[in-house]
């Protein structure tokens, strides 16, 4: 699927009846922090700030501010400082903290890559990220393919059109029918599928919600969620959600503070191929679209589920291909 044009949702509002928005997460490196932050500030306005060694924002552009940061919560927030202090070592007391927390960049960037994260923009406004992702090439940013190492991704952030449990259900049974699809179109890179960022929901799981008797409550569904063993290392990334939706609830299941509440999928499958000219924001985005859209094909989600069920049960080889045959038909009836 290799197309230069965003295409639309089947639901291109959400339930206030206002546009819908999408945030995007690029991984890359290769460009320095303050390098990529000035790209930003030249595409679409807005004043640069340094917040720390490892993070920008980006404050005032025509879309809202964005932020430019090492993807690692450790360096982010500082958290390694409470941690050397109960060995003796107190970074405030050095005369030359800069330096110390410069080498802990370039040693973190190796392997840790840099984000620049969007603030929401609106769906018709979309195609101007394709800019970025061009200027980025332009300054040899590396991405996904440029190095085995580099298990680099993009992340989509679309805004949900409604927060009607049912419709949640629906949207993740529609991308589960489509993920294997997804990642033969997309060649996601073995860098990324050897990392347990982007695991494939458990098959048990995945049998579980296309049943067509699952029809739970948001409670009963959240907890199913978790008792599957599911986590943020998921292809699409249901936590934030779940917390927006009842963050109380959602809370007790978590051990860390790396969710926020987001009313809005987090989908972390897409490579970020920054490198790749045949590589485009757009034709990511597309795949999204192809799981709103069998969301909402309501008739078509049932007979596949069905099917999938029914295919599981019996293929004893070769259950993928079988079923990614299957439902390339109805992506080729949808692109």
């Amino acid at each position: 699927m290799n197309s230069k044009v965003f295409k639309s949702p089947p639901k291109s509002t959400n339930s206030s009846g206002k546009d819908r928005s999408v945030g995007y997460e690029f991984e890359f490196t290769g460009l320095d922090l303050e390098d990529s932050a000035t790209v930003v500030a030249n595409l679409y306005g807005g004043n640069v700030e340094r917040i720390s060694s490892y993070a920008y924002s980006i404050n005032g552009t025509e879309f809202g501010d964005f932020s430019v940061e090492l993807d690692a919560q450790l360096l982010r927030d500082k958290k390694y400082e409470p941690v050397l202090k109960k060995f003796g070592i107190d970074i405030e007391s050095f005369e030359d903290t800069a330096s110390i927390e410069h080498s802990l960049l370039e040693m973190a960037s190796s392997i840790v890559p840099f984000e620049i994260v969007t603030p929401p923009i609106p769906i018709a406004e979309m195609y101007r990220l394709e800019e970025l992702t061009q200027m980025l090439r332009q300054k040899k940013a590396k991405g996904t393919t440029s190095s085995f190492f580099y298990a680099f991704g993009l992340h989509i952030n679309p805004e949900i059109s409604s927060s009607e449990t049912t419709e949640i259900i629906n949207h993740l049974r529609a991308y589960v029918l489509l993920d294997p699809w997804i990642r033969k179109d997309a060649s996601i890179d073995i860098s990324r599928r050897l990392t347990p960022y982007i695991n494939e929901y458990e098959n048990k799981y995945v049998k579980r919600i296309l049943h067509k008797d699952y029809n739970p409550d948001l409670k009963d569904f959240i907890k199913d969620y978790f008792d599957y063993d599911n986590s943020r290392n998921r292809p699409l990334d249901l936590l934030p959600l779940f917390m927006y939706l009842n963050e109380e609830f959602t809370t007790q299941f978590l051990d860390d503070t790396l969710t926020s509440a987001r009313p809005a999928w987090h989908y972390r499958l897409p490579n970020c191929s920054l490198k790749d000219d045949q590589w485009s924001l757009a034709a990511e985005w597309n795949r999204w679209v192809l799981v709103e859209k069998l969301a909402y094909d309501l008739a078509a989600l049932k007979e596949l589920s069905n099917k999938y069920i029914e295919l599981e049960d019996h293929a004893l080889l070769g259950f993928e291909t079988k079923w990614i045959q299957l439902i390339a038909t109805w992506v080729k009836q949808n692109e």
